[in-house]
């Protein structure tokens, strides 16, 4: 004969075990969470204003346009791409022209790099452990690279590199902020600083 009070804690036992590890799942993720968000900010070097609209800019009638990314897919790949189109709606790309004969130089060169972030910095893991009770700043040196070179009818104009840097703030009140953000800032950056890039000026020697 089964006895009730075995039954009841057994029961009990078996509800308090999946309640820790629900607890524990609960925590996990929560840890995790902590780990891979945090509100970003970048910057560049050379500083740019994201806000900047030139008076004057360079006329663009053709450019070559590359990105060298660790992803296949990029999504930074399409979306700069159609910023650019956006700022020189009249040039021509002539960046997968096959001619049997070489082309000429194109005025405008842009090469994008993107880099991969390798991971969480080790003070992240600090704040995932403490559920984000302890904050952490994180940061990256050379997320992005944006190459530009100016051609002209006796050939090299100018060039100029912007390096793209980005540190992470990581806390539990910075969570919802992550979460709720839907700012591209880089490809912000990448517009300013092309357009930066094309205001009229002097040439330069290499």
């Amino acid at each position: 004969m089964n006895n009730p009070l075995h039954e009841y804690r057994a029961t009990n036992s078996q509800g308090e075990l999946r309640m820790s590890h629900l607890i524990i799942n609960s925590l996990v993720v929560i840890c995790f969470a902590m780990v891979g968000s945090g509100c970003t900010s970048y910057t560049s070097k050379p500083p740019i204003n994201e806000h900047f609209e030139p008076k004057t800019k360079e006329t663009i009638s053709n450019f070559t346009y590359e990105i060298d990314s660790p992803w296949k897919d990029s999504r930074f790949r399409k979306s700069a791409y159609e910023a650019t189109q956006k700022i020189i709606p009249n040039a021509q790309d002539n960046s997968s022209q096959l001619t049997p004969t070489p082309t000429p130089t194109p005025e405008l060169e842009i090469k994008i790099s993107e880099f991969s972030s390798g991971g969480a910095c080790v003070q992240d893991y600090l704040t995932g452990l403490s559920l984000g009770l302890i904050p952490s700043w994180c940061t990256r040196s050379r997320v992005f690279k944006f190459d530009y070179i100016l051609n002209n009818n006796h050939g090299f104009c100018r060039q100029k590199t912007y390096s793209i840097n980005s540190t992470v703030f990581s806390h539990l009140t910075a969570l919802p902020f992550a979460l709720l953000s839907t700012e591209n800032q880089p490809l912000t950056i990448y517009q300013a600083a092309l357009k930066d890039f094309l205001q009229e000026g002097q040439c330069t020697s290499r």
